[in-house]
């Protein structure tokens, strides 16, 4: 038992190694047009995204907690100052979402939405039952067990059931969708032609701009039927995903197309 348990924590070690340690935290451009600026903030893989227009300031999801101050200090390099954020939406609950949320709401005044169905989860620090899709996951799953992060109260919490929500009322424009799947409050942004997708998809550990199922998923056939809505709104181009990508739509297309054959 002892030698197995340390062989698994080898392969976790080595795992966790290969997706967060071979890269630095990173800034990436999305675009920067006469419309607006979106920039991704990418640290140990779990991406933060910032948009701006109209003299407003937009951050998708909050990464794990702890990392806060990389977060800023990436926001500093791109010229972004974290007081001057308005809102954060969350794409869904899990810890490597919202994990800082509660910090830049505290810090800076930043007001967070998020989808009412995962304000149970948001009440217990992200604690939550996982489903693995592979035994990579299993392995996962293992390292994230007991992981907390600091309880917030959503600032407006989108009801599941109701209207799309139009960014406008935000002083921007877009649109969130509540889409319900990878969680029970997930919600789905889009932003001219840019769909944040969360945990709907992820891009591959080694071959990062390609699609491929989250480490994590209750319902594989709902999650597929999800990624099909978004893929028949007319004008998205672009997925972005929590971890890794991004990726065009056309390969999201490829990849639910081998999904459901399979």
């Amino acid at each position: 038992m002892k030698e197995h348990f340390g062989r698994r924590a080898w392969f976790v070690a080595i795992l966790l190694t290969i997706m967060t340690g071979c890269t630095d935290d990173r800034i990436s451009i999305i675009e920067d047009s006469d419309a607006r600026r979106i920039v991704r903030l990418d640290v140990e893989s779990a991406n933060v995204y910032v948009i701006e227009e109209n003299e407003r300031r937009l951050m998708i999801d909050a990464g794990n907690p702890g990392d806060e101050d990389r977060y800023e200090a990436l926001m500093h390099k791109a010229g972004i100052d974290p007081a001057t954020i308005d809102y954060a939406i969350l794409t869904h609950g899990h810890i490597d979402h919202a994990g800082t949320a509660a910090s830049f709401q505290e810090r800076h005044g930043i007001q967070v939405i998020g989808g009412a169905d995962d304000q149970t989860m948001i009440a217990a620090g992200g604690e939550v039952d996982l489903c693995p899709t592979s035994m990579t996951a299993r392995f996962l799953k293992m390292t994230l067990e007991g992981s907390r992060y600091p309880v917030f109260k959503l600032d407006r919490a989108i009801e599941m059931d109701g209207p799309v929500i139009d960014l406008a009322e935000l002083g921007m424009s877009g649109r969130i969708l509540p889409h319900s799947g990878h969680t029970p409050g997930s919600m789905v942004i889009l932003i001219g032609r840019h769909a944040f997708v969360g945990d709907l998809i992820r891009g591959g550990t080694i071959a990062n701009e390609t699609p491929t199922t989250h480490f994590f998923m209750c319902d594989l056939q709902e999650n597929q039927r999800r990624i099909g809505e978004i893929l028949a709104l007319n004008g998205i181009e672009y997925w972005h995903p929590g971890h890794f990508g991004p990726f065009p739509a056309e390969a999201v297309g490829v990849y639910l197309a081998k999904e459901v054959g399979d």
